[in-house]
């Protein structure tokens, strides 16, 4: 899965006043008190930690006798923990803070309890079908989506570097190309779309918005389709003929994402989902809407379209007691409602896996960032039943050896690809 680094709530957020009081803690798993709930959570991003102790509060202040506390880990620990513990059926939490895309491991396999009837079709009439689509199987819904997790539509720039080089914002793709072309250079990228999830999620939007699909009816593969192609070559030619940035995001091995060598100046436009400007403002000092900007990313072809993979969600342990079961959801439906699940994805820098929340005008206002992406979330598609990490890797490594002459021809390229890919599913 992907990592998010969301170091700092943006002072925008921070000005709607949130109280955050949350400390970590540890533990052995859940309690036997029927009233007593245990979350499990990582602790990576404070804001979260904190957004979530609050909801808490508010919960409990209304529900006298329930205790819900959280045992929270550093997030390497915290994905082996929890996964550990699915596996098991067996101990652990109640609650578990859930990557989506383990749904797609877990929720056919009974480690977690199933949505109530009534609530699973609410919240389906509600979030748009990538926030749960890991989640979903045999009609049930196995967790309750918290974010629409979007890594593409959303376009970061360097205004200084833009401003430069005698730059303006780009507003068609033609001309996202021909400033990242003139912009490049040994020492700054001038389109860096070169990273773990970058060339995926751009190469599949490119697919998309031609008319294109990179999945047949069935859910198997089809990465050879003429879209799929000259979407391919395009990409290719922006790092072999026309540079518009380097492989180095996806072969020097280093942590430093494409996002922040933005912010440090060593690249111009980065295309992200909105959870990574609090670090540019917090960490590098730029301000929102000056020296950084985030603008609507110009699809490749003729209509918008894009995938979208399940985010972070949170699912209730099938081994406890019923009326522990009762609880947990009663909790959760207090969390998605409307206020409340707004309250956590402003503390977060989310977009809201809700519609009603992601298109209520308070949102975007409270959240400037929101505004490129708010408007295309009904042109996603859910990316698909699989393992996601499994099909960036193999899409990275295949883009990589064929920018190095390493793969043969295009078509000998993507027929391998979607052997590979289409393995990943048996």
């Amino acid at each position: 899965m992907k990592r998010r680094v969301v170091a700092i709530v943006l002072s925008l957020v921070m000005a709607l006043g949130l109280s955050f009081s949350m400390t970590s803690c540890g533990g052995n798993g859940g309690s036997d008190d029927a009233n007593t709930l245990t979350i499990w959570i990582h602790n990576n991003e404070d804001s979260w930690v904190q957004s979530y102790q609050d909801i808490a509060d508010a919960y409990m202040a209304e529900h006298e006798g329930v205790n819900i506390k959280f045992e929270s880990f550093p997030y390497d620990e915290f994905e082996t923990k929890v996964q550990t513990a699915l596996m098991s059926k067996d101990g652990g939490a109640d609650i578990y803070e859930l990557w989506g895309g383990w749904g797609v491991d877990f929720a056919p396999s009974g480690a977690l309890a199933a949505l109530p009837d009534e609530w699973a079709e609410e919240v389906k009439s509600d979030a748009y079908p990538s926030t749960y689509g890991a989640l979903e199987s045999d009609g049930k819904l196995y967790g309750m989506p918290m974010e629409f997790n979007i890594e593409c539509g959303g376009l970061v720039i360097n205004n200084n570097v833009l401003t430069a080089n005698g730059l303006s914002v780009p507003k068609t793709w033609d001309e996202v190309v021909a400033a990242g072309v003139k912009a490049n250079s040994e020492d700054v990228k001038g389109f860096d779309f070169v990273n773990w999830d970058g060339v995926m999620y751009l190469w599949t939007s490119m697919i998309l918005s031609q008319g294109g699909n990179y999945l047949n009816e069935d859910g198997t593969f089809n990465l050879t389709s003429p879209e799929a192609v000259k979407a391919w070559n395009e990409l290719a030619d922006l790092l072999t003929k026309t540079p518009v940035t380097n492989l180095a995001g996806l072969d020097d091995g280093s942590d430093i994402e494409g996002y922040q060598e933005c912010f440090a100046g060593q690249a111009m436009m980065v295309p992200r989902g909105p959870w990574c400007l609090a670090e540019g403002v917090n960490d590098y000092g730029h301000e929102l809407g000056k020296s950084l900007l985030y603008v609507p990313m110009p699809f490749y072809g003729d209509k918008p379209g894009f995938a979208a993979e399940t985010g972070w969600s949170m699912g209730v342990a099938s081994g406890i007691s019923e009326e522990k079961q009762a609880l947990a959801f009663d909790f959760l439906q207090f969390f998605f409602s409307d206020d409340v699940i707004m309250q956590h994805n402003l503390a977060c820098g989310q977009i809201p896996a809700k519609k009603s929340v992601a298109q209520d005008p308070a949102f975007v206002e409270a959240f400037a960032p929101a505004e490129p992406l708010v408007g295309i979330l009904d042109d996603s598609q859910f990316i698909g039943f699989f393992n996601t990490d499994r099909f960036k890797e193999n899409v990275n490594n295949t883009f990589s050896a064929f920018c190095k002459g390493e793969a043969g021809s295009t078509e000998e390229a993507l027929a391998d690809l979607e052997a590979q890919c289409n393995d990943m599913l048996k």
